[in-house]
C-alpha cells in the first residue's frame, strides 16, 4: 500500500510550473508479422528499408567478413527506412511474440534543411487480437484499416499507452500503431538526466525560484543537445505530423484511421494539413486547438476543477456538512501557504540537499486538477482537497512531509522527456501564449494567481526559447483548421486541462465532423470509457454510418463524493518508511501480533467448545467471560478485516485519497475494533468474578480468557495510536 501511494503522491508534485501544460496520455507502435524483413503483411513497402538490407546481405553473404557487417546491414539510413528492434518494454509489459512488435523509423530531423541528419523513432504495433466470440477454428485477419495513435504529452512515451491499449476496444479487430515521437526517450531524448542535475534545483522555496531554477534546466538541457548536434528548431508539430506520414507511407498504407488524444490532438489536426489524403477517418479528443490562444489559460481552468468540486459538494449533503465552505477555505489555505510554506525535514539529501523542502499552495491546487483527469477518482475529489486544506490549515508537517517524500520519488521522469516537451512548447507557442495571456489569466482566478507562474517567469521563459534559435513559428501552420474528411471530435465535459470549450471552438474547421461531449468524462474518454470508445470503433468502422451514442449521456453519472473516515496512518507510514523505519515496523508489528493472538482465539474457542461436546465433559462457568472473549476476538478480527477492505476501497478511487483517510466501511470497521477492546475489558471483569466465586478454574481457560482479553484491548490501543479510530 505505501508504494501505491507513493507512487500516486508523486503527482501531486510540488510545482505547478509553466512547462506543465500536461496534457499526457500514452501510446506505441509495432511492426507486422511476417518473414525477417516485416514485409509480410503490407507487401515490399511496407518496410523498404529492411527489404533493401535484406537483400544485400543475401548478396554478399559468402564474401562479407565480419567487419563488412554494419555497412552491408544498411546503417546508412534514408528517410522513411524501418529496422525492426526487440521492445524496448518487454521486461515491464505482459504480452507474448506476435501480439506486440516494435521497430525504428528514419526520419529527417529537420525537413526545411537541407543537410539535416537522420534520426531513427521508435514505433510499436499492437497486432489485433480478434474479437472476444471468435471460436479457435475461425481464421481471424484484422481489418486492412489500422489506427495510428497520436501519443501525448507533449513527450510521453509508449509504454503506458501499450499497457493501456493492447486490451482497448481498438485493437480487438484493427492493428493499432504508436510512433514515439522526436526527442522522447529511445527516440532520440537529449535531456535524459533532466530532472536529476543538479539537485539544489530540487528546493525551490516559492514560485519565483522555482521558475528560476527550471530555466536553467532547460538552458543546460539545450545547451547539451546544441552540443551534440540536435537542431532544436526542428521539434514542432508541424514535424511531428510529417513524421507520422513518412511512417505511413513507410508501412505500405495508402490511408489509415488516425486517434489523436490531448497534444494527439493537436498533432491530429496538423495531420490534416500535412497529410490528408492519407486519413481515412479522424477522431482526436481532448481537444488542443491548432490555433493555441486559449489553450494557456490555466488559472481559468484549475478554477473551473475547484468550481466543479464544490458546486458538487454543496448539492449533497452529507459532503456539505463534512466540508462546509470548502472553497473559501481552500483559497485561504493556498494564501497562507504561498506567504508561509511549510518546511519540512527529509533524510534524503541526496535528492534534497539540505534536508529541506518547501512546500507551497501549488500542493492544494494540483492534488484535484490531477484527479479530474480520470472520471474513476472523481468521487474522492472533495475529500483530498479537503485532507490538504486541512493539513495547511494545521500546518500538519507529516502530511507535507510525505507530500515531498513523494514528489522526490519520481523525478527520473519515467517515461516523459522534458527537453522534447520545453522544445515544442517554445516551438509550436504554447511558451509564447502562455507569456501573452497571463497576467489576465491570474485576474480571472485570483485565489490562484501565482501558483502555476508569474508574468516575469513567463516573459523569462519566452527569453529563454528565443535565445536557443526557438522562436515562434510563422502562424500559417496554426491557423484553424479546415478539413473535409469525416471527422468526430470528442471532449470529456469535467476535462481539467482541455475543456470543452476548446473543442467547440475548432467545431467550425470540420465540415465532416460530428462533435461528441461526455458528461462527466475527463481527459480523453475515448482511452477511459468503454461507451465512448465503443463509439470511437463503430465510427472507424463505417464513418458515414448514423453513430448511436446513446450510452453516452449515462456512461459517466454525476460523481457521488465520498466522506472517509479521517486518517493520517498512510503519509505517517510513508513518513517513517523513509525517515524512521524501526518505528514503523514496531507499530506494524504492535497490530500485527495483537490481531494473530485474535484470530487464534477464534479458532481454538469453537474447537474446545467442539471437542468437549464431543466427549461430553462439563463446562466450566466462567461468568460470561468466555462468551465476551470470543466476542472480543471477533470484533476485533472483524472490525481489521473491514478496513482492510475500506483501504482496498480507497485505493480503487485513487491512493491519492488515502491522504484524506479511509471511504467505505472503514468507520464500521473501526467501531467493532474499539467493541473488540470494550468487550475484551469486560472479559477480564467477569473472569477475575468468577474465579473469586468459584475459586476453581483450569489454567487453560483461564490463560486463554485473559490473553484474548489482553490482545483484544492492545488491539484498540494500536487503533487510537495509529490513528484508526471513528472519531
Amino acid at each position: 500500500m505505501v508504494r501505491d501511494w507513493q507512487g500516486a503522491l508523486a503527482a501531486l508534485t510540488l510545482a505547478f510550473g509553466v512547462s506543465t501544460a500536461g496534457w499526457a496520455l500514452q501510446d506505441e507502435t509495432g511492426l507486422p508479422d511476417g518473414d525477417e524483413t516485416g514485409a509480410e503483411d503490407a507487401g515490399p513497402e511496407h518496410a523498404p528499408g529492411l527489404a533493401e538490407s535484406g537483400e544485400a546481405l543475401a548478396a554478399d553473404d559468402a564474401a562479407s567478413s565480419f567487419l563488412d557487417l554494419p555497412q552491408a546491414a544498411g546503417f546508412s539510413l534514408a528517410e522513411g527506412d524501418t529496422v525492426p528492434v526487440i521492445c524496448p518494454f518487454r521486461d515491464s509489459i505482459d504480452y507474448e511474440p506476435g501480439e506486440i512488435s516494435c521497430g525504428l523509423l528514419a526520419v529527417r530531423e529537420n525537413r526545411e534543411v537541407g543537410d539535416s541528419r537522420i534520426i531513427q523513432l521508435l514505433y510499436v504495433r499492437i497486432h489485433a487480437r480478434g474479437p472476444e466470440d471468435a471460436g479457435e477454428e475461425d481464421a481471424f485477419q484484422p481489418r486492412p484499416d489500422p489506427i495510428i495513435y497520436l501519443t501525448g504529452g507533449p513527450g510521453v512515451g509508449v509504454p503506458s499507452y501499450v499497457s493501456r491499449f493492447k486490451d482497448h476496444a481498438a485493437t480487438e479487430t484493427r492493428d493499432l500503431y504508436i510512433l514515439q515521437q522526436r526527442g522522447i526517450t529511445q527516440s532520440g531524448d537529449f535531456c535524459p538526466l533532466f530532472s536529476l542535475e543538479e539537485p539544489a534545483l530540487n528546493v525551490a522555496r516559492n514560485t519565483a525560484e522555482q521558475e528560476e531554477f527550471e530555466q536553467r534546466r532547460l538552458a543546460r538541457c539545450f545547451e547539451r543537445a546544441l552540443a551534440e548536434g540536435v537542431d532544436l528548431s526542428a521539434y514542432n508539430t508541424v514535424e511531428n505530423a510529417r513524421d507520422v506520414r513518412v511512417l505511413r507511407e513507410a508501412l505500405g498504407f495508402e490511408t489509415w484511421n488516425v486517434w489523436g488524444i490531448s497534444y494527439g490532438s493537436h498533432l491530429g489536426q496538423m495531420l490534416t494539413r500535412v497529410d490528408p489524403d492519407g486519413i481515412r477517418a479522424l477522431v482526436i479528443d481532448a481537444i488542443v486547438p491548432n490555433e493555441l490562444d486559449n489553450l494557456m489559460r490555466i488559472h481559468r481552468w484549475a478554477g473551473r476543477v475547484l468550481d466543479h468540486i464544490v458546486t458538487t459538494c454543496e448539492a449533497d449533503a452529507a459532503c456539505a456538512r463534512a466540508y462546509p465552505d470548502l472553497q473559501a477555505r481552500t483559497f485561504a489555505a493556498i494564501a497562507a501557504l504561498q506567504e508561509n510554506p511549510v518546511v519540512v525535514s527529509v533524510s534524503d539529501t541526496e535528492v534534497f540537499p539540505g534536508g529541506e523542502v518547501a512546500v507551497g499552495g501549488a500542493a492544494i491546487a494540483f492534488a484535484p486538477f490531477s484527479m479530474m483527469y480520470e472520471q474513476s477518482t472523481y468521487p474522492g475529489l472533495a475529500a483530498v482537497l479537503h485532507a490538504l486544506v486541512r493539513a495547511a490549515e494545521r500546518r500538519d508537517e507529516t502530511v507535507f512531509t510525505a507530500i515531498a517524500l513523494g514528489a522526490g520519488g519520481d523525478l527520473a521522469g519515467g517515461d516523459f522527456s522534458p527537453g522534447m516537451n520545453a522544445a515544442i512548447s517554445c516551438n509550436d507557442g504554447y511558451t509564447w501564449h502562455s507569456a501573452q495571456v497571463i497576467a489576465e489569466d491570474m485576474g480571472e482566478v485570483p485565489g490562484l494567481a501565482g501558483l502555476i507562474g508569474s508574468v516575469e517567469g513567463a516573459a523569462a521563459s519566452q527569453a529563454l526559447c528565443e535565445r536557443y534559435g526557438m522562436g515562434l513559428r510563422d502562424r500559417a501552420d496554426y491557423a484553424p483548421v479546415s478539413f473535409d474528411g469525416p471527422a468526430l471530435v470528442v471532449n470529456g465535459a469535467w476535462d481539467p486541462i482541455t475543456p470543452p470549450d476548446l473543442a467547440r471552438q475548432i467545431m467550425p474547421g470540420f465540415a465532416n465532423g460530428r462533435y461528441l461531449e461526455v458528461p462527466f468524462a475527463g481527459h480523453g474518454p475515448t482511452r477511459s470509457d468503454e461507451c465512448t470508445a465503443g463509439v470511437m470503433v463503430a465510427f472507424f468502422d463505417d464513418p458515414a454510418a448514423e453513430l448511436d451514442t446513446s450510452c453516452v449521456d449515462t456512461a459517466n453519472p454525476e460523481p457521488s463524493f465520498v466522506v472517509p473516515m479521517t486518517s493520517r496512518i498512510v503519509a505517517r507510514a510513508i513518513v517513517q518508511m523513509e525517515e524512521d523505519r524501526p518505528a514503523l515496523v514496531g507499530l506494524l508489528a504492535w497490530g500485527a501480533i495483537s490481531a494473530l493472538l485474535l484470530l487464534i482465539a477464534l479458532i481454538v474457542f469453537p474447537l474446545a467448545f467442539l471437542l468437549r461436546r464431543i466427549d461430553g465433559a462439563p463446562s466450566v462457568n466462567t461468568g460470561g467471560a468466555r462468551a465476551a472473549s470470543v466476542a472480543a476476538a471477533a470484533l476485533g478480527v472483524g472490525g481489521l478485516a473491514v478496513l482492510g477492505y475500506a483501504a482496498w476501497y480507497t485505493t480503487e478511487i485513487s491512493p491519492i485519497v488515502l491522504i484524506a483517510g479511509f471511504a467505505g466501511p472503514a468507520r464500521i470497521g473501526a467501531w467493532a475494533i474499539l467493541l473488540g477492546g470494550l468487550a475484551g475489558l469486560a472479559a477480564l471483569f467477569l473472569v477475575a468474578g468468577a474465579r473469586l466465586s468459584s475459586g476453581r478454574m483450569a489454567f487453560g481457560t483461564l490463560g486463554g480468557i485473559i490473553l484474548t482479553a489482553l490482545a483484544a484491548l492492545s488491539l484498540a490501543v494500536f487503533a487510537a495510536v495509529a490513528d484508526l479510530t471513528p472519531f
